[in-house]
């Protein structure tokens, strides 16, 4: 019994390291990292705390860093169109609107992302805009996928991290990705 466990122990491990090392392989574009490193650097200047700056006024200080953003960008990025009640988020999602894709639709009709409609294409440092089924959305910046199990780490503000940081989510069917452009 005992060799039993220490063989599965060794698989496991190995399979840890093999995933490990095919995260750390992963060509990431300058300008992903330069992403990735401005949410390091000013992460927690941008949102202290979750009441201060929730997952939009993260991504909105994050990308301030890169280009100057309108009031109608911030506008979008926040998903803030006139709307009686959040049922109508809900309403555009199911009529293909582009307006809950957040700072996907921001950065692309601004001319400055392009939208990766292939999560394997997903690299980290793009930017993503989910929402799970009539219940909540978030937006971060992506640190790492494991796209077999369907689980998102993002760089974000978020109430458990009481601000910024990187925590675990599953990615709902309903999740859009963007790269900003050289």
């Amino acid at each position: 019994m005992k060799e039993i466990i220490l063989i599965i122990t060794c698989i496991v491990s190995f399979a840890g390291k093999a995933q490990q090392a095919l995260n750390d392989s992963i060509l990431i574009p300058p300008l992903n990292q330069q992403v990735l490193d401005t949410a390091v650097k000013y992460g927690i200047v941008i949102s202290p705390t979750y009441e201060s700056a929730v997952c939009t006024e993260f991504v909105i200080g994050v990308l301030g860093h890169f280009m100057g953003l309108t009031s109608q960008d911030t506008v979008n990025i926040r998903i803030d169109q006139p709307r009686e009640n959040l049922k109508e988020v809900y309403q555009q999602i199911e009529n293909g609107s582009p307006y809950p894709t957040g700072v996907v639709y921001a950065l692309v009709s601004k001319g400055k992302g392009v939208e990766i409609c292939d999560p394997n294409q997903v690299l980290p440092g793009d930017f993503v805009q989910f929402w799970y089924p009539n219940s909540w959305g978030h937006c971060g910046i992506v640190a790492k996928m494991d796209l077999e199990n369907k689980v998102l780490w993002l760089h974000s503000s978020y109430p458990s991290t009481e601000g910024y940081g990187v925590q675990p989510f599953h990615m709902p069917e309903y999740s859009h990705f963007v790269r900003l452009k050289e």
